[in-house]
């Protein structure tokens, strides 16, 4: 309880410097989590209207990418979660809308990061040390700060978008290099939900056997260790 009350406290410091400042970090700070606690329910509720999305049909590709860029680049729901429920309704099939949604999330995000006052970058970083040592650490290397920051899953997305957008990093830079960045943790996390999706069919269908428990046992150890060497990996990029 006392770090939320700091946290809101430090909020309301920079409020009186700049309100947006104040207002954009309870929003990536916040509302990403809460509205997941809603929309993943209603995605699994509705999970059958959802799967017939077909992404052979360009207007459902459509929808399916601006509903995508929406949610991520709005800070409405962590980039992870979106792979992953798709990789768990739509399968690969989904795989490169995924990545085109994200992509133009981040156009998204960086846009709204403008509109915040020159000022806003100090403020920001002093709430996320993390990502100011990293940032101090790169800075003259533009290219190679955003592929370790979006690498890292100590930064939020939609966080890194507003420091991107206050460094004036450029937006074709936070798209090359964002993208590869992204694109491991996303691969993991989407490969991930089509594995639970054919579990939740075996289940439905037969029950957990014996070798079905063995493997969602090793599943879960699995990606333990993916998340594990990431977050090393994105500790000794912070220790460079």
């Amino acid at each position: 309880m006392e770090k939320k009350a700091g946290f809101f406290k430090d909020i309301r410091l920079i409020g009186k410097n700049n309100p947006a400042v104040a207002i954009a970090l309870l929003w990536v700070s916040i509302i990403p989590s809460v509205c997941s606690l809603v929309l993943v329910p209603l995605t699994v509720q509705n999970s059958q209207f959802l799967e017939q999305i077909d992404f052979s049909n360009v207007l459902d590709i459509l929808m399916y990418v601006f509903v995508g860029m929406l949610l991520m680049g709005l800070a409405l729901m962590p980039t992870t979660l979106f792979a992953g429920l798709s990789g768990f309704l739509f399968g690969w099939q989904a795989f490169l809308w995924v990545i085109v949604g994200y992509s133009l999330a981040t156009l998204l995000g960086y846009l709204w990061g403008k509109k915040l006052g020159k000022d806003s970058l100090d403020l920001i970083l002093d709430k996320y040390p993390k990502a100011r040592d990293l940032i101090r650490q790169k800075e003259k290397k533009v290219g190679e700060l955003i592929f370790f920051v979006r690498l890292s899953p100590v930064i939020p997305f939609a966080l890194s978008n507003l420091l991107f957008a206050l460094l004036k990093s450029g937006w074709k830079k936070l798209k090359i290099f964002g993208l590869f960045g992204m694109l491991p943790r996303t691969m993991l996390v989407f490969f991930t939900g089509t594995i639970a999706s054919d579990i939740y069919s075996a289940i439905e269908q037969d029950g957990i056997s014996g070798k079905g428990w063995i493997f969602i046992a090793l599943l879960v150890f699995s990606g333990w260790g993916i998340w594990r060497f990431f977050q090393r990996n994105g500790k000794d990029k912070f220790e460079l």
